[in-house]
């Protein structure tokens, strides 16, 4: 399986293309508060930022497999760390619900702003996901690779739960390690994380699994000629 040159084929462009529409993003943003003299949505570009971080690091680790490095401790630190930084992308979504009426800009505009940055957001980590992915697959094998997505996906819809209903940061398992695992544990059990959970799991999947059609759509590019 040529995971590298098919990575490398597939994933650049749209890396790119993600970063001019976050570009976007953020210009919308500041004709926003230039606009309504308010910084209301300014969360907004340090939530994208942080959705970014687990893309950028799978970048980094298929950088890394490139070169023949094939360490698989090293990978497993490596992915553990994408791990805990996942949940940021598909979280933007969560932000929708701060979308209100506005004397001062119409609510479609915040509508188009808001929902723009929630799809950078997922895009980032759907193509973090997918090169997480591709990495496992190579190292370890095809069913390893999809059972570690399955499992990764599930841990973070429950990231989502932590992080918008109990306000918990990725840094904080660094920072205050102890009382978020002790909150995690307490959380499973709790109705709300669960619905949640599976929630967020099945929304994610299925998000997924409509990327890699597509990545993997083939159109036949030369039509037959007219006679």
């Amino acid at each position: 399986m040529q995971v590298i040159r098919y990575a490398r084929q597939r994933v650049i462009n749209p890396v790119v293309l993600l970063f001019i529409f976050s570009c976007f993003c953020t210009g919308i943003l500041l004709v926003r508060m230039i606009v309504a003299d308010q910084i209301r949505y300014i969360f907004l570009a340090w939530n994208l930022f942080l959705a970014w971080v687990p893309l950028l690091i799978t970048l980094f680790l298929s950088e890394r497999l490139k070169t023949g490095s094939q360490n698989r401790y090293c990978f497993g630190l490596g992915l553990l760390v994408w791990l805990l930084f996942l949940p940021n992308s598909p979280y933007i979504i969560t932000d929708l619900l701060h979308l209100k009426g506005n004397t001062h800009v119409p609510i479609w505009f915040d509508s188009i702003l808001v929902f723009s940055f929630a799809l950078a957001g997922l895009l980032c980590g759907l193509f973090s996901l997918y090169l997480a992915h591709l990495i496992i697959d190579r190292l370890f094998n095809e069913i390893t690779g999809w059972l570690s997505i399955v499992g990764c996906v599930g841990l973070t819809g429950f990231g989502i739960y932590l992080g918008r209903v109990e306000r918990w940061n990725s840094w904080d398992l660094f920072t205050n390690p102890v009382q978020l695992l002790m909150d995690s544990l307490q959380q499973i059990s709790n109705p709300v994380a669960i619905k949640m959970t599976i929630g967020f799991t099945c929304l994610l999947l299925f998000f997924y699994l409509l990327f890699l059609s597509l990545i993997h759509l083939k159109i036949n590019a030369s039509p037959e000629k007219r006679r």
